[in-house]
């Protein structure tokens, strides 16, 4: 037996075949989750920019937008 293949077995029944499936998706909603709060932050970010004209276009005013922004922070 090579000693690629005994590190493989060892690795296996140390993880054991569902605990690295659960490593794996432990880790995949980590990362989810940071994609979330990116994409969450960047809109906040577009949302605060908006200029006051297109406030207005949608009725909204600069305090409601700032009541929402520090709601949702």
């Amino acid at each position: 037996m090579s000693d690629s293949t005994r590190v493989s077995d060892n690795s296996f029944r140390f993880f054991g075949g569902v605990g690295l499936g659960r490593i794996g998706e432990t880790c995949k909603q980590i990362l989810n989750n940071l994609a979330a709060l990116a994409d969450r932050s960047a809109e906040r970010a577009r949302f605060a920019a908006l200029p006051l004209r297109q406030l207005e276009d949608i009725g909204m005013t600069i305090a409601e937008r700032d009541a929402l922004l520090r709601r949702a922070g």
